[in-house]
């Protein structure tokens, strides 16, 4: 069987690529590859129904994109915590540790450590990543970098949380099989974490019962809403919340250019 890269949108085209995002959530890969001539860009995605695609799928894309100066990836819907730089350093040990600790996850995970500290407290971010994933794309592409999609979406919330003063921001990026969900409130990181079920309804009774924790009310609080389901999603939260922002079917992939 030969394998087709289905290029799913396109706006202008990228006929000379600089940069190439791509990500992953367990069970398809999308991409992002933007060109050096200005505003143009493509997205593509391939569904993997067995295991052995997913070094094709990136083969394929390693051919296709083999001039591509910088590649960046990361996974959809992974378990993560978040801690303070005091705690964690860069000794991937030490991250490990403290992962299992938070999520009881086995001893040889893959934990992608990310600091952030252009944040106010310099949080640290720990995701278990997925090694096949990672092995694929670095063979493919040694210049690529992993970076956390939760980390990028978090900074995303706590910039927007900044003109929301004393309102708690969260962004939802809501796909087929999960969402990653993340709030800010006055620019300091809130809450990260990560669904691996398309249920929308529990992912907004998760979001109502945080907020009534910290005694806020529907008015206190805005929600933007990304990802395939993300429209699904739209009409669930605007049965409780004043400010429901739509932030387009690509908004997620698109922060890890940030």
């Amino acid at each position: 069987m030969v394998l087709q890269l289905t290029l799913t949108q396109m706006v202008t085209g990228a006929t000379n690529p600089n940069q190439l995002l791509l990500r992953w959530d367990g069970r398809e890969v999308q991409w992002r590859v933007h060109s050096s001539q200005g505003e143009s860009w493509e997205y593509g995605a391939r569904e993997i129904v067995r295991s052995s695609m997913l070094i094709e799928v990136i083969k394929l894309l390693g051919n296709r994109f083999k001039d591509v100066e910088t590649v960046i990836y990361s996974s959809r819907f992974k378990v993560s915590s978040m801690l303070p730089s005091v705690v964690v350093t860069d000794d991937q040990e030490r991250a490990k540790k403290w992962f299992g600790l938070h999520n009881a996850s086995k001893d040889d995970a893959y934990v992608l450590v990310h600091h952030m500290d252009s944040v106010d407290g310099e949080p640290v971010l720990l995701e278990e990543n997925d090694e096949e994933w990672s092995a694929a794309v670095t063979a493919a592409f040694p210049q690529a970098m992993a970076v956390s999609q939760a980390a990028s979406v978090l900074l995303g919330a706590i910039n927007e949380s900044r003109s929301h003063a004393g309102k708690w921001v969260v962004f939802v990026d809501a796909g087929k099989r999960g969402a990653d969900i993340v709030s800010a409130v006055d620019g300091e990181a809130r809450y990260v974490g990560a669904t691996q079920s398309g249920l929308t309804d529990s992912m907004l009774y998760d979001i109502v019962n945080a907020m009534h924790r910290d005694g806020l009310k529907p008015e206190d609080v805005v929600v933007n809403i990304g990802g395939e389901g993300g429209e699904e999603l739209v009409k669930s939260m605007k049965r409780f919340f004043y400010e429901v922002v739509p932030l387009g079917e690509w908004f997620g992939l698109n922060a890890l250019s940030a």
